[in-house]
C-alpha cells in the first residue's frame, strides 16, 4: 500500500466503534462491549460521518438505524476484519510453532463428505493439529479462521477464492414407512397431496419445493409446472428437517451427497422418478493468502477422491 493510499483511509479509530454500532444497533450497547463511552461512541461514529460525507445511521432515542451508506462500509469491513482476523490466527500458530489446520463446513457436509476422509487425510499429515467446525453460519458472515471451507452453491463475491468441487441432486426422501404406502413412482399430483416439510434457507438459489415441482415433474402424469405444494412445517435448519423426515412427519428435498448417511442408515428413502440436477453444486473456500498452501491442496484432492 501506497502511502497516498494510507491517507485516504478513514479514520482507523473510529472503524471498530462503527462495527460494534452496527451490530448492535445501539451506541451505548456498542461502548459497554469495547469500554467505551456513549458519548466516545457517538463522536467516533461523527467523525467518521465527516471524513466520509455521508450520514451512516439514523439515530432514534434509544437505537440507531443504519443507513444504505453504513450498509455498504460494513460489507468492507467483513472483508477486511475477516482477513485480519485469519492472518493474525496464523500467524499466532507460527509463533507457537503449531500447525493446525482447520476445515470449516455446514452441518451436513461435514457429515457426509468431510467425516469419512478426515481420518485418512490426518494419517498423511500425522504432523498436523486437525480442527472440524461444522456450523449452520454461512462462510460468507463467520469470522471464524480456516484453512478451507465447505459449501452448498457459490458465494457472491467475497475475501475467498473458491472452487467448485461436485454436482449434486434433489430429490424426495421420506421415512420408509412413508414410502411403502405411496404408488410407486410417485407423481407430482401423489406429492402435493403430502405433508412436505420446507426449509427456509433465506436465499432465492436454494432449489424449494415450489422450483422443484416446476422442474422435475417432467411429462405426462408427473407434469409439474404450476403444482401448488402444500403448506407444511418449515425449518430454518436443513439438518432438523431431515430428522423430521425420518421420524415421518412428512417428505423433504434431500441433497443427494449431505443426506446419503440417513440413506444408508436407513432412516430415509429416496422416492424413485423425480430428480433435480445441480451442476457444481458443492464449492471449496479459501481464504487469500499471499502464497497457496499445499495442505489444503492435498485436503481437496483427498476429498475429490472419495467422490
Amino acid at each position: 500500500m501506497m502511502a497516498s493510499d494510507i491517507r485516504r483511509l478513514p479514520p482507523l479509530a473510529s472503524l471498530v466503534p462503527f462495527e460494534a454500532a452496527m451490530r448492535h444497533r445501539n451506541f451505548t450497547r456498542a461502548g459497554e462491549e469495547l469500554h467505551f463511552s456513549q458519548a466516545t461512541i457517538s463522536r467516533r461514529i461523527g467523525a467518521l460521518e465527516a471524513d466520509l460525507g455521508v450520514v451512516l445511521f439514523e439515530r432514534g432515542r434509544h437505537d440507531v438505524s443504519p443507513t444504505e451508506a453504513a450498509e455498504v462500509l460494513a460489507a468492507a469491513l467483513q472483508s477486511a476484519f475477516g482477513e485480519l482476523s485469519s492472518t493474525a490466527a496464523m500467524l499466532r500458530r507460527r509463533a507457537n510453532d503449531v500447525r493446525t489446520f482447520t476445515v470449516y463446513s455446514d452441518i451436513s457436509l461435514a457429515t457426509s463428505l468431510v467425516a469419512p476422509i478426515i481420518g485418512d487425510f490426518q494419517r498423511q499429515h500425522p504432523d498436523l493439529e486437525i480442527r472440524v467446525l461444522s456450523s449452520f453460519e454461512p462462510i460468507e458472515t463467520t469470522l471464524a479462521d480456516f484453512d478451507v471451507g465447505l459449501q452448498y452453491r457459490h458465494s457472491e463475491p467475497s475475501r475467498f477464492d473458491e472452487v467448485a468441487i461436485a454436482d449434486d441432486q434433489v430429490f424426495p426422501v421420506c421415512a420408509p414407512g412413508v414410502a411403502e404406502r405411496l404408488r410407486s413412482p410417485v407423481t407430482v399430483a401423489q406429492l402435493v397431496q403430502e405433508p412436505l416439510l420446507h426449509v427456509d434457507y433465506g436465499d432465492s438459489d436454494w432449489t424449494d419445493w415450489q422450483e422443484f415441482l416446476d422442474k422435475a415433474g417432467g411429462g405426462g402424469d408427473n407434469a409439474g409446472a404450476g403444482a401448488i405444494p402444500s403448506d407444511g412445517l418449515t425449518f430454518t435448519s436443513y439438518q432438523v428437517c431431515l430428522d423430521v423426515a425420518a421420524r415421518g412427519e412428512g417428505i423433504a428435498l434431500g441433497w443427494g451427497r449431505s443426506v446419503r448417511p440417513f440413506i444408508d442408515a436407513g432412516r430415509l428413502v429416496r422416492l424413485p422418478g423425480m430428480a433435480l440436477a445441480h451442476r457444481n453444486a458443492i464449492t471449496a473456500y479459501r481464504p487469500h493468502r499471499p502464497a497457496p498452501d499445499p495442505v489444503v491442496d492435498d485436503f481437496l484432492a483427498t476429498l475429490v477422491a472419495s467422490l
